[in-house]
């Protein structure tokens, strides 16, 4: 009974919001919660359809609270809530209701969830701090790879002096072995010249023998020498075509590298652009204050 005449009491301004606040959540698609006051407690109040806010009827006015302060001052109010309060970022807007005499007898207070945009938000920086880290390790593989292009030319160009070194072995190779040939001939001969001189000539053709001997000697090293300087040569030929190949697959490696870090770049704004939106749309309601 004392139900019926409190709501006999209140205005006709005040019990109009109540019977329609139930259908203003059908004019919308945002997740709402609605309350109606007067000018000391709430009357009513819509839960959203995936969050409340935990208040009842008769609760009253809390202090601070942004139909409070609208009610109080007057005026309409706007804020976002901060999650930390309801569990959840909420965007709040309040507004008093007058009389007929402008007086102000309570007041409308409408909450939307923001925990969509809040995730979106959210996943929206998180992807471009990935997109970020990602970036930056692009940048030291481009690095490394180009670091390594730079060693393969390096130590190419040192095959190529030490190639160069061993065909002036080869070269003066071939010299000594033309001595040691001569040096061979000269020996037989001083040999042939010895056994004329018969016993005079004896000591002459010890001499000889050890000309030849070295001579042999000579050229025994020096086929050494040339058949090592040879498998040199070979090895470095094999190593240049090896480092040729390194030389292309790392410059594929950089070019796709740079093809796929503009495409990180890319992605990077795109995700830029979404944190912006996402940011837009979570502090919406705070901006139109």
């Amino acid at each position: 009974m004392n139900n019926v005449t409190e709501e006999q009491t209140q205005h006709e301004l005040i019990r109009a919001f109540v019977r329609v606040a139930p259908l203003l959540k059908n004019l919308t698609h945002d997740d709402i919660t609605i309350g109606i006051y007067d000018t000391e407690k709430l009357i009513i109040n819509i839960p959203g359809n995936t969050f409340s806010l935990n208040v009842s009827p008769g609760d009253p006015l809390m202090e601070g609270d942004i139909v409070t302060n609208a009610i109080r001052n007057n005026t309409t109010l706007s804020a976002v809530v901060p999650k930390e309060l309801f569990g959840f970022p909420l965007a709040a807007r309040a507004i008093p209701l007058h009389d007929e005499q402008g007086r102000v007898i309570g007041g409308v207070g409408m909450g939307t969830s923001l925990e969509k945009a809040n995730k979106l938000f959210e996943m929206a920086e998180s992807f471009s701090a990935i997109v970020e880290q990602t970036t930056a390790s692009i940048g030291e593989i481009s690095q490394s790879v180009s670091h390594l292009t730079d060693r393969v030319n390096d130590v190419t160009n040192e095959m190529k002096d030490v190639s160069s070194s061993a065909q002036q072995i080869g070269k003066i190779s071939a010299v000594v072995k033309e001595i040691s040939d001569q040096s061979n001939m000269l020996g037989l001969n001083a040999a042939i010249e010895a056994a004329r001189a018969g016993e005079v000539g004896r000591g002459f053709s010890v001499v000889a023998d050890e000309i030849r001997k070295l001579a042999t000697s000579s050229k025994e090293n020096v086929d050494q020498i040339n058949g090592i300087t040879k498998n040199i040569q070979e090895l470095l030929l094999r190593l240049n075509h090896a480092f040729s190949d390194i030389y292309t697959l790392t410059d594929t490696q950089s070019g796709a590298i740079q093809e796929f870090s503009a495409t990180i770049q890319e992605i990077s704004i795109k995700a830029e652009e979404l944190a912006q939106v996402a940011e837009e749309t979570l502090f919406s309601k705070e901006n139109n204050q």
